[in-house]
């Protein structure tokens, strides 16, 4: 760590004495350089995690760590310059190794902004450590950290990010889930089970889609026996299924999701008592990225004898919902022009009158980020509104006696006419390069939009006076901010994820009541009547907890599943539905009843 200079002895024979002095190399600018760089990439995270200063602090700090350690080895090492050029070397070789023969998962952000800092860090706690050991050690102890770090990225594969972008990697030799389902789908038959008769009829349905008939993730007019601390509810089946992060819509007594195969992206309908498919629909496609893995991200919408989809790659479809034939399909990046975003199209269709809508995104502020197709026949009915990307749904809702479709984007949030895409009212809250996820929330005529990253939760109060709309803000709450993850509104209070942790807010005012209950980045479903909340963590485990201002009173929890778990949980007809993007589950509910 000094810059000390090596003098020879005058009684040692053994070295010339015209030799030149030899000087130690340079490294505390290496070890400040490694403490600064685990400083970012642990502090952002910890005092404003999940907001773009975090993001961007992993991001930039990591172009700053490379930057430094590659000036202190070309300028400020004092290692002589054949040395010096053999790490530069040694570097390169290794830095290719890894780009060009490491798992397609490790693609140049993960290996840039996770693999490269945390490399950087063991080099300078390496070089700490081995100051008393001399600079032969040292420099065996940097060469094998390189080497190892780069052995470490040859041998896994990265199985996507938590919610908090913390990298999960496995052993790149092991099989991934959907490989695994695969070759059993290869290897045996698969027995279908008939279709239901009386689900094939229906033309309604108690959970026609995406958080339910209003998609506010609340169920209303059922009650059931909540004492799971006693005796949990009985799991009926589980099942394997494709990755994909959508949760599904209840026709009768059948279930309809998405997940993908291969190549496949699939609309797939599964027997509700007993979880046997019963028909299939697939696309020739397939929508992957490093952070969030592969598979569709909407849920499918049941509606009239149809099931309407929307794929990760922009494939909008309209499928029989007796036997899954195909009646139409739509390319969002052909009739629009649409960029797929990076996270893939996640809209879920919603059906409103004749019209299937879903957000395509505008890249050149046209407005036409939103498209709506005829129901019947696919055709473009109308296109409209703002915003480059979006991963929230279109909502319907009546705001000042008018039907409308709440819109919510990078750009902010919209109010559109149903019949004609016609824009009521809008309310400009950019932010780009963020995004926005969650659906929002509605009490009277005031909408909640709710933005993660450290923005927060708006209220707006919307009205029609004659021919004109106002959309008023009553207030910005920083104490209310969910990523992708639900808020349920109940008795005058919100309640959902603040970030990571769950928390209860007031609806009135913003102002936050309660925060407790840290279940990562999960979801939330209210089941009205009982007054109690389903909460699926991310980790996989489910807690029942009761939706009470009084403080987070958590009635029981348990294990569902053992990975990642980002789908919203269903209930309907006495069955709870819960997915991830590995397995799916049914449990029984006791003492079910209607209320209404």
């Amino acid at each position: 760590m000094s810059d000390t200079v090596s003098k020879p002895s005058k009684n040692d024979d053994s070295q010339p004495l015209d030799q030149a002095p030899i000087a130690n190399p340079r490294l505390w600018p290496l070890i400040a350089i490694a403490l600064l760089q685990l400083a970012v990439l642990t502090i952002p995270g910890r005092i404003a995690p999940s907001t773009m200063f975090h993001f961007m602090s992993m991001m930039w700090g990591a172009i700053a760590g490379l930057a430094l350690t590659s000036l202190w080895l070309v300028a400020f090492c004092r290692l002589p310059w054949r040395e010096r050029l053999a790490a530069i070397a040694l570097t390169v070789a290794l830095a290719l190794c890894a780009i060009f023969f490491s798992d397609a998962s490790l693609n140049a952000m993960v290996l840039g902004v996770v693999i490269t800092p945390w490399t950087i860090v063991a080099c300078g706690a390496v070089a700490l450590v081995s100051i008393p050991l001399g600079w032969s050690v040292q420099r065996a102890a940097l060469v094998s950290v390189m080497v190892l770090a780069t052995i470490f990225v040859l041998s896994v594969k990265m199985d996507g990010v938590r919610g908090t972008i913390t990298a999960e990697f496995s052993p790149r030799w092991t099989p991934t889930n959907e490989q695994q389902l695969l070759a059993e789908l290869k290897d045996k038959h698969v027995e279908h089970a008939a279709p239901d008769s009386a689900s094939l009829a229906a033309q309604t349905s108690v959970w026609p889609g995406f958080r339910g008939p209003q998609r506010d993730g609340v169920l209303r007019g059922v009650s059931f026996a909540t004492d799971w601390d006693v005796q949990p509810p009985k799991e009926l089946w589980r099942h394997k299924l494709g990755p994909g992060w959508s949760s599904f819509c209840v026709i009768g007594q059948q279930i309809v999701t998405q997940e993908q195969r291969g190549d496949e992206e699939m609309v797939t309908c599964y027997d509700a008592n007993s979880g046997q498919p019963v028909w299939e629909y697939g696309i020739e496609t397939r929508f992957e990225e490093s952070l969030a893995g592969p598979g569709p991200r909407a849920t499918p919408t049941f509606h009239a004898g149809k099931v309407y989809t929307g794929g990760g790659s922009g494939f909008v479809s309209c499928i029989n919902a007796a036997d899954g034939a195909e009646v139409w399909k739509r390319d969002l990046t052909k009739d629009l022009k649409a960029k797929t975003p990076e996270w893939g199209f996640a809209a879920s269709p919603l059906v409103a009158g004749n019209a299937v809508i879903v957000f395509a995104g505008d890249q050149d502020d046209t407005g036409k980020a939103v498209v709506a197709y005829d129901a019947e026949s696919g055709d473009v009915k109308w296109t409209s509104g703002r915003g480059k990307h979006s991963y929230s749904s279109p909502h319907l809702t009546n705001l000042a006696g008018v039907d409308q479709v709440i819109m919510i984007s990078d750009w902010g949030v919209q109010g559109l006419a149903v019949e004609s895409g016609e824009v009521f009212w809008e309310n400009e809250w950019n932010i780009e390069p963020g995004n926005r996820v969650v659906q929002p929330q509605i009490v009277a005529d005031s909408v909640y939009v709710g933005t993660g990253l450290g923005m927060g939760t708006r209220k707006l109060d919307i009205a029609h006076d004659a021919e004109k709309w106002s959309a008023t803000e009553e207030w910005t709450s920083r104490d209310l901010k969910p990523y992708f993850n639900d808020f349920v509104q109940y008795d005058g209070h919100f309640y959902g994820f603040d970030d990571r942790i769950f928390t209860c807010v007031d609806a009135a005012t913003g102002d936050r009541v309660w925060k407790g209950g840290r279940y990562g980045h999960g979801q939330t479903l209210l089941v009205e009547d009982a007054g109690v909340l389903i909460v699926v963590g991310e980790d996989g485990e489910m807690a029942l907890v009761k939706a009470t201002p009084e403080g987070h009173e958590e009635i029981t929890k348990f294990r569902v599943f053992e990975g990642k778990t980002w789908n919203h949980p269903v209930i309907a007809d006495g069955k709870l539905f819960l997915r991830n993007g590995e397995e799916m589950v049914c449990y029984e509910l006791r003492d079910w009843q209607e209320t209404k």
